[in-house]
């Protein structure tokens, strides 16, 4: 799960989660921000494989992976 509020996943019980630092109703981050959405998908896949129980914080990608020096 996609979380913008870790406390409801805590009350929901939820899991495994990915908690993003992105605005409200958009959990995968900016519209047409495919790269950082993409980044945010195989974060997700990650946690996936996680034993439950497992609560992650959104890691933005390294500098390098984004193409800046």
């Amino acid at each position: 799960m996609i979380t913008l509020i870790p406390g409801i996943v805590e009350k929901a019980k939820i899991p495994r989660s990915l908690q993003v630092p992105f605005r409200l109703g958009r959990p995968c981050g900016e519209p047409f921000d495919m790269e950082t959405r993409i980044h945010v998908l195989n974060q997700l896949l990650e946690v996936a494989k996680q034993p439950p129980g497992t609560n992650t914080l959104y890691q933005e990608p390294a500098k390098e992976d984004r193409g800046v020096t």
